[in-house]
């Protein structure tokens, strides 16, 4: 078999970009800024599962701990053969997703594989994927899960027979239902699955099937919180501020979308806008401008965090949460109901006090890629180049490096 230039490139491309997480790990990198703390910390609480996973479970509460009582108990057995041998291979675990989000991108895109197997590795470049792969957690493994639901959702519309919608409905659920028990939030995408799958192709079994195998996957978790009270997470859930989240929600998608909007078909210029929505935007920033009140020491985003480096007030952060507004709901298309929904859904998935980056790092870009339905993305992919490429990975690195030198040199 040849082995031509482009297999030659893209190899070399993934084996510098592998050896960079081997690199990361020798060094012990956390370019997320907490990474390190959040593993420290599950580790903790995994030493009260080492005796008796049932009791741990039982009294999990004990723990204060925020996260999925699933993923201690899949830390526990990761590291029964040693701490840095589990770390390991969960580390290249985690590569897999690159694997799967291809395919997913072979499913949906008719373009050249070179180029669709050198997007798929932005994930070496997200420094939240990179912390959370050397140092194990949670959104890593829900993220796998979720790029596999994703798999089987756009199965189903390539299905001609009855009983292949079956199972791709199932396995669509069983991977969603797997990403929420790591990370309860990602059952929210349920309500896009819902109406992708079931009510815009109404069909009474379907829905039947669909309900069932609902409740049954859900059944452990619903009857664990609700009938055994471990309400691990309600406190955080209970001081979820929605103006702060929505307007942070909003300014983090416009940080991932400007690469795609560089090389835009469409004119970008505001004279586009009709004067209604921009009357709207403008209210809704007025909102934002009297009643945003970030107050916790960390997070907040990129765009956040610069204001409150080099600015006073809530001027520049409204101004930018202004043209966010504008650009993500314009570009992303929200008078779609489908697309509607996930950015519904990514608005809620800043459920407490807390906003990181990280939530939407690398997950607003699989979703943009493999569920938004836009003018945009779809452009942007009849058309893709190196030079597009390049610069989503120049993109992408400088805010790695961005992140890295804040956390160890300033």
């Amino acid at each position: 078999m040849k082995i031509t230039k482009t297999a030659i490139t893209n190899t070399f491309v993934f084996i510098v970009l592998y050896f960079s997480f081997i690199i990361g790990f020798i060094l012990n990198e956390d370019s997320a800024g907490g990474a390190i703390q959040d593993y420290s910390f599950h580790l903790g609480v995994r030493e009260f599962f080492l005796d008796d996973t049932i009791y741990g479970l039982k009294n999990y509460l004990e723990t204060k701990a925020v996260h999925s009582p699933i993923f201690i108990i899949f830390l526990k057995y990761l590291l029964f053969l040693g701490e840095d041998l589990g770390r390991l291979v969960f580390l290249n675990l985690c590569i897999s997703i690159i694997f799967l989000f291809f395919v997913c991108l072979k499913k949906i895109y008719k373009t050249k594989l070179s180029f669709l197997f050198l997007i798929s590795n932005f994930f070496f470049l997200s420094p939240y994927f990179r912390s959370s792969a050397i140092w194990p957690g949670d959104e890593n493994l829900a993220l796998i899960f979720f790029v596999c639901s994703i798999y089987f959702y756009k199965t189903f519309f390539n299905q001609q027979n009855e009983n292949d919608k079956f199972i791709s409905i199932f396995f669509n659920i069983f991977f969603l239902a797997l990403a929420a028990y790591f990370r309860p939030v990602y059952a929210l995408f349920s309500f896009f699955y819902f109406y992708q799958l079931i009510f815009k192709n109404f069909n009474l079994k379907f829905l039947l099937f669909y309900i069932i195998v609902n409740l049954i996957l859900s059944f452990p978790a619903f009857y664990y919180v609700f009938f055994m009270k471990i309400t691990f997470f309600f406190d955080s859930v209970g001081s979820f501020n929605l103006i702060n989240s929505f307007s942070l929600t909003y300014t983090v998608l416009l940080f991932y979308l400007i690469p795609f909007l560089i090389f835009s078909e469409k004119n970008l210029n505001f004279i586009k806008f009709n004067f209604s929505f921009l009357l709207f935007s403008f209210l809704i920033t007025l909102i934002i401008f009297f009643f945003f009140n970030y107050t916790t020491s960390t997070g907040g985003g990129i765009f956040y965090m610069g204001q409150k480096i080099f600015f006073s007030g809530n001027y520049f952060y409204s101004l930018i949460f202004f043209i966010s507004f504008i650009y993500v709901n314009k570009f992303l298309d929200i008078k779609k109901i489908d697309n509607l929904i996930l950015i519904l859904t990514l608005l809620f998935f800043e459920l407490d006090n807390y906003f990181y980056m990280e939530t939407f790092d690398p997950l607003f870009l699989i979703c943009l890629f493999l569920l938004f339905n836009t003018n945009l993305i779809d452009s942007y992919m009849r058309q893709i180049n190196l030079k597009k490429i390049i610069f989503l990975y120049i993109y992408l690195s400088s805010f790695y490096f961005i992140k890295v030198s804040n956390l160890y040199f300033l």
